[in-house]
């Protein structure tokens, strides 16, 4: 496929869908994650799109344009938008809502809990690989839940990007294995079943169509 058409089809994509992450436009194209970037960067200037980090949204939903510093939270965001605890690398989680502002979690407990609350208005979910600290798509990612390793927040929740080491992980360690939407439904259940316990108490509080604390 030629670029022009490549890129054509991307922007196609990204007006039916109103957001698109850089892993599915390298799998659905077969081209590299630097050609994605390319061919992004181009239509940005063309004002065709609005890039965030780990992808793009549509003109329409975008009235702000995040930069593109990696997965890491910005300076005037060092703590969990949930739970209030110091974000680091290790165990961040990303949500970028339709109109392209971000919010970060210090772990994919407080991650998860805020998409419960507000999933009408998350366009992209980025989780952190538990072992390398990589950042992958959430949707992609395989959740441990449950496990007696709990660096965080509880229920622990940890994310890995290879099934593989996901189920080693959960051998030595315990828990069960699931997807995204599988930990939304288990964090439901577990955080009714602990409403007034041990659980993470601002989880669940925050208003819908805002994950976390106000801006």
């Amino acid at each position: 496929m030629r670029g022009a058409d490549r890129r054509r089809a991307i922007l196609e994509l990204l007006n039916e869908q109103g957001s698109l992450s850089l892993a599915d436009i390298v799998t659905g194209f077969g081209v590299s994650k630097m050609t994605v970037h390319r061919d992004l960067d181009l239509l940005e200037k063309r004002q065709a799109l609005k890039r965030i980090h780990g992808g793009a949204v549509a003109v329409s939903n975008a009235q702000e344009v995040v930069p593109q510093a990696g997965l890491a939270p910005p300076p005037g965001q060092s703590h969990c938008s949930i739970c209030h605890r110091s974000v680091g690398q290790h165990l961040l989680y990303s949500l970028t809502l339709v109109n392209g502002h971000q919010h970060h979690y210090c772990c994919p407990h407080c991650g998860v809990s805020a998409q419960l609350v507000a999933s009408d208005k998350i366009a992209m979910a980025l989780a952190t690989d538990f072992l390398n600290e990589r950042p992958h798509p959430a949707q992609q990612s395989w959740f441990v839940l449950g496990s007696v390793v709990i660096p965080c927040c509880r229920p622990s929740m940890l994310t890995f990007e290879d099934e593989l080491m996901a189920k080693r992980f959960q051998r030595g360690f315990g828990g069960v294995i699931g997807r995204l939407a599988d930990a939304l439904e288990y964090l439901r259940s577990e955080m009714s079943l602990q409403q007034g316990g041990d659980g993470c108490p601002h989880c669940l509080a925050g208003p819908p169509g805002n994950p976390g604390k106000a801006e």
